[in-house]
């Protein structure tokens, strides 16, 4: 008998530990797209960010622009990342100001992740490779903008490709 209960517990708690992370991966929604970017990020007290990327939407790619800035930095750094895009139904629904709260410490090459979110409920979640010397903590504003024109017939990749084409 004592077998039993020393292993309930031990269920119990695995099983909330497998609910909990189903949560976690459905809490931002329904996966849509991939975002693969660069962005280049510069500071003195105040910073800014610019640099371009891929959206992959449906059975399509198109080039995106992303500009920004956030407070409280200082440094330089490179940012190469991919983003799981969540909530995406139109296209248009993508374009906006994207919302985030950041923190960066890179001395030679990092990692950073974020999730940046805009007013037409599109959901980014963003895992980074940093490389450059930048201290930053900040609330982070970014401007992305998708050039349909720019448009071609594409499939989702397993991994981003850099640089971005």
């Amino acid at each position: 008998m004592r077998p039993a209960l020393l292993s309930a517990p031990v269920i119990l708690a695995a099983g909330l530990l497998a609910a909990s992370s189903a949560w976690a991966t459905d809490a931002l929604g329904q996966k849509t797209g991939k975002l693969c970017f660069t962005l280049h990020d510069a500071a003195l007290g105040g910073g800014y960010s610019w640099g371009k990327g891929r959206l992959y939407f449906g059975t399509h790619s198109y080039p995106v622009k992303l500009h920004g800035g956030g407070a409280v930095g200082f440094g330089y750094s490179t940012l190469r990342g991919e983003g799981k895009v969540y909530n995406l139904a139109r296209l248009s629904d993508f374009n906006g100001t994207y919302w985030s709260v950041r923190a960066e410490a890179t001395i030679g090459k990092g990692r950073n992740v974020a999730v940046l979110d805009n007013n037409q409920g599109v959901d980014i979640k963003a895992s980074m490779r940093t490389s450059g010397g930048h201290l930053a903590a900040a609330v982070m504003r970014l401007t992305l903008r998708v050039d349909p024109g720019g448009e071609r017939a594409d499939t989702v990749p397993a991994t981003c490709s850099f640089p971005i084409r």
